[in-house]
């Protein structure tokens, strides 16, 4: 180990640090699984069952799915003293990916939704396409699973401990190129091609959104993925960084251990709001989110 290790008085402050943001993690894990919860529900009242409202439901399934995943098991975990990195190894750093990938392209296949309704409005409006949205879904799952696959053989505990297996460099590189490529950067391009052809439709049409009111629902519907989108994008870029970040600083072992934990507790915080927000982005943005929400809670008032 090249690290200098901390002194005993830096050391409280950072493990002081770390539980802070652990314990603010799992908290706000808390809170994004029932905002998931309520995203699932409010969704049956957007209207007929079509893939939209499919696609919100499935994209609330697998952000909870991550939530429990990065929140709940691995910070909360901490907190109280349960190390499920160390204890499930592999399959929890597996876990952790790839429902991280599938909860993202989750999300690109909402807004490529939208963009087919705009581009193709005859063809989408002949069919709820259901069965394209289940379809498409899996073949998100198969793929963010499938890329994960060789995390299963990277780490192990035969030394007490969860640690790497064989030359670090190369699963470093591995893991930059999951991270960055799959991650971040493919669903980024995506995202911001759709996201510029909804500029594009709010611009051209701006003058039709009065006279009309299924133009008007529209471009409800577009600016309530936009900033969806755009939050996403945001969250995702520093939760990349300090993903790439906290392997490298481990893989060379230059900084102290309690560093390590803090940085890891730390980047995992803008993964947690990623898939704990949407439901209030939702609301916020969208009028007729906010109207199937009114009808959601009526509904049980009743």
């Amino acid at each position: 180990m090249n690290f200098t290790k901390l002194s005993r008085k830096d050391a409280y402050w950072v493990d002081n640090a770390t539980y802070f943001f652990n314990l603010f993690g799992f908290t706000i894990s808390i809170c994004g699984i029932a905002f998931n919860i309520l995203s699932f529900q409010t969704a049956k009242f957007l209207g007929k069952n079509n893939s939209a409202v499919v696609l919100i439901r499935l994209l609330a399934v697998w952000d909870t799915t991550a939530i429990v995943v990065d929140g709940i098991l691995d910070l909360g975990g901490k907190c109280f003293n349960y190390d499920a990195a160390n204890y499930f190894c592999s399959m929890f750093y597996f876990q952790n990916l790839s429902t991280n990938h599938v909860a993202n392209f989750q999300l690109v296949l909402l807004v490529f939704d939208r963009f087919l309704a705009i581009r193709k409005p005859t063809w989408y409006s002949r069919s709820s396409h259901v069965q394209m949205a289940y379809t498409l879904s899996f073949a998100a799952f198969l793929f963010g699973y499938g890329v994960s696959l060789p995390i299963l053989f990277i780490f192990n505990t035969e030394s007490g401990i969860c640690e790497m297996t064989g030359d670090p460099t190369f699963y470093y590189w591995y893991l930059r190129a999951l991270v960055f490529g799959v991650y971040v950067t493919l669903p980024f391009l995506l995202i911001s091609f759709f996201n510029g052809f909804f500029i594009k439709f709010l611009l051209v049409h701006r003058k039709n959104f009065k006279s009309s009111e299924k133009m008007s629902q529209e471009r409800a519907m577009v600016i309530m993925l936009a900033t969806v989108s755009f939050t996403f994008l945001f969250f995702t870029a520093i939760s990349g960084i300090f993903c790439i970040f906290v392997f490298q600083i481990a893989v060379e072992a230059v900084i102290d251990p309690s560093i390590l934990a803090l940085s890891n507790s730390v980047g995992q915080i803008p993964a947690i709001l990623n898939s704990s927000l949407n439901f209030v982005f939702f609301y916020f943005s969208g009028k007729g989110y906010r109207i199937a929400f009114k009808s959601l809670i009526l509904s049980y008032s009743c």
